[in-house]
Formats: C-alpha cells, structure tokens, sequence
C-alpha cells in the first residue's frame, strides 16, 4: 500500500474516529499560509479511505468531536514549533491514543 497524506482536516478527523491516528504530521508552506498534511501508512485504512470519498462515512458525533479536537491541539503545537524554527522543514510525530476516541484499542 502506498502511504496516504492529506490536508483535509475533517478526513484526518474521521479516520482518528475509527482509531487511525496520523503516523506523522508535517507542516509545509503553501502561499504564504501554512499547511499540515497528515500521513498514514495502515492498510486496514483504505476501506475507510473509500468510504470517506464515497459520502458513506458515518461516526458517532462526540468520538468525531473529539478526534477534531485532539488533531487541532496537535496541529497547534506543531505550527508553532515550525515558526519557532523560522520557516525551516519541520515534522513530528503524534503519539495519539485512539482508545480514547473510539473505546476500542487499535
């Protein structure tokens, strides 16, 4: 499988949701704003990758609620760790629990 990246937020939120947490997060800038891309490499994630194209992405709103939460946080801390940095490349890893978010662990 090839690894997945993607800057939509929502879609980031919904697999955190199903209990696909980002492997990494990496900020990149983009006219003169600055983009998160979220990478996923999990092959069970595909279906929900599906899914989630297709409008047939269902979540229960409080687990999906939260999971935007999480990855707001994260990308929060992140930016600004990147802007600490001046503008130069910046990754980092995001240890997110998804047990928290969907009650079961992955």
């Amino acid at each position: 499988m090839e690894p997945i990246r993607t800057s939509d937020f929502y879609e980031a939120a919904y697999y955190l949701s199903e209990g696909f947490p980002p492997e990494s997060i990496a900020c990149r800038r983009l006219n003169k704003e600055l983009l998160c891309d979220f990478y996923y490499s999990d092959p069970g994630l595909e279906e929900f990758q599906i899914n989630f194209f297709l409008g047939k992405a269902q979540v229960s709103l409080l687990s999906f609620r939260r999971s935007y939460g999480e990855l707001a946080s994260q990308v929060s801390k992140i930016k600004r760790e990147y802007k600490k940095k001046s503008g130069a490349a910046f990754s980092a890893s995001t240890p997110l629990e998804t047990a928290d978010f969907t009650g079961r662990p992955r």
